[in-house]
């Protein structure tokens, strides 16, 4: 586009620039691009969330289901207790809503060991524990857990279910996973 001026001396000069079609039509142009752009960035935050809700399911419960499973393959009897003390003490044994899992493992020379499995509390937090003991240990004995299996589980409960052996883990979303299988008898 050309336009023309006339001066004072009477010299014409030529200016370029933009008609208002014009530039009507590159407001609009960048103001689409920009409401795509925001609408892709929505899209983008949504994911992140969904993503973000499931990392109990994608990054933690395949974690403990390795755990589980390594740990359930070497055992070779097991008891569900609604806590720790009765478990320490063989006490009170339950088939439904236990809170500890005792294993039990026959060494190559005859004598047991035994494992337990725990959802506790630690603190003010809710966690996943695993006790390795002497058949014959008290509650003091147990201490603390020897590891942690898990931090990012809300309940955990050990029930029997038609004859089999049943974890039920409630994830910080709400998520339940079931996991079952049974120890080698």
């Amino acid at each position: 586009m050309r336009t023309s001026i006339v001066n004072p001396g009477n010299t014409t000069t030529l200016r370029r620039g933009f008609t208002l079609p014009e530039l009507a039509t590159a407001i609009g142009l960048a103001l689409a691009i920009a409401a795509i752009m925001m609408t892709l960035l929505q899209q983008q935050v949504t994911f992140h969330r969904i993503i973000r809700a499931q990392k109990f399911l994608v990054d933690e419960a395949p974690q403990i289901n390795n755990t589980i499973t390594q740990i359930l393959s070497r055992a070779d009897a097991y008891r569900i207790h609604s806590n720790l003390g009765d478990a320490i003490a063989g006490a009170n044994a339950v088939t439904n809503d236990g809170k500890v899992l005792v294993l039990g493992f026959m060494n190559p020379d005859g004598s047991k060991n035994l494992g337990m499995i725990s959802f506790e509390s630690e603190g003010e937090e809710e966690v996943l524990a695993y006790y390795n003991m002497a058949s014959n240990a008290s509650i003091a004995e147990a201490g603390n857990p020897d590891w942690l299996i898990s931090r990012q589980v809300d309940d955990a409960r050990f029930f029997v279910e038609n004859g089999v052996f049943r974890m039920r883990l409630t994830g910080p979303a709400g998520e339940i996973i079931t996991y079952s299988g049974t120890p080698r008898l």
